[in-house]
């Protein structure tokens, strides 16, 4: 019997036809809600963080969502640029964008909050794991504690390397570093397949391997050079394998989707939507 989990995509699938957030978010509500989608993935970066006036705009995106029946249940926080963490000016804005974010998921009723461990990638020579972990407990233990504290679960995503690095290492790009993070904050993981893909990690060992940390999916697809996030079958994911995966840790959360669409031109969005519904279908039959 295919196991059936309910689908959920961020916003980007909807084609954006005012400026104003509000509208967006209830355009893409109803989107989610006539094309098949089960629930939404709110990206923090719809949101001015650091000024006056996100309270609202998130209150009133509730109000839609209990109208509508599509509710927010993961959220993405905010992450670093390259060699932001060196910059006080810029890692005091950072900060607040991640308490205004971690209070605007609490105040949208979200379940997780996908984070990343902001590690840079750094050639093989001059890579120092312990360094590397260090910063990264350093930098996401204090989100951490204050998520724990309003009532949020954070989990955290695995990351991938940069093509054309070579001899490189990015932390937390293997399911090890990964759940060695997780274990020590005390949170999920987030499994993005695109990135295992890229860094060469076989995805139902990885999976199996995170095994019950496992909270959120970034589902997308690449072809093992950059970070395309296209949809499944378009590029060189084993799926069967990836959804074995899956099976292996018992997951029973939202099939995420995480897709670049932006090319897609308006005339296309139902029916590009429609066929992401299909595949996830399909590829549910493969959870065995």
């Amino acid at each position: 019997m295919m196991k059936k989990l309910r689908i959920s995509s961020d916003f980007n699938l909807c084609y954006r036809t005012t400026e104003g957030i509000s509208e967006y978010i209830k355009e893409g509500l109803l989107f989610f809600k006539e094309n098949g989608f089960d629930a939404a993935n709110f990206g923090m970066g719809m949101l001015d963080l650091l000024s006056d006036g996100w309270q609202e705009l998130v209150e009133k995106a509730v109000i839609d969502s209990n109208e509508i029946g599509v509710k927010f249940e993961i959220c993405h926080l905010p992450f670093l640029g390259g060699g932001g963490m060196k910059d006080a000016e810029y890692m005091s804005i950072f900060d607040k964008k991640m308490y205004n974010s971690i209070d605007a998921a609490v105040l949208l009723g979200a379940k997780y909050a996908v984070v990343h461990p902001n590690a840079p990638t750094v050639p093989m020579i001059d890579y120092d794991a312990k360094a590397q972990y260090d910063s990264v407990m350093k930098h996401l233990a204090p989100y951490a504690e204050y998520a724990s504290k309003v009532g949020l679960d954070i989990v955290i995503e695995n990351m991938r390397v940069i093509h054309g690095m070579r001899h490189s290492h990015r932390y937390c790009q293997t399911p090890e570093e990964l759940c060695e993070v997780a274990d020590a904050l005390g949170i999920g993981v987030c499994w993005d397949f695109g990135h295992a893909n890229i860094s060469g990690v076989k995805q139902s060992e990885g999976l199996a391997y995170v095994g019950k940390r496992l909270k959120v999916l970034h589902v997308n697809d690449n072809t093992g050079i950059d970070d395309d996030h296209v949809a499944p079958f378009m590029g060189s994911v084993d799926w069967r394998d990836a959804m074995h995966g899956l099976a292996l840790c018992e997951f029973d959360g939202l099939f995420n989707y995480e897709i670049k669409v932006h090319r897609q031109p308006a005339s296309t969005r139902v029916s590009f939507a429609k066929y992401l519904v299909d595949v996830a279908n399909e590829l549910m039959t493969y959870i065995k």
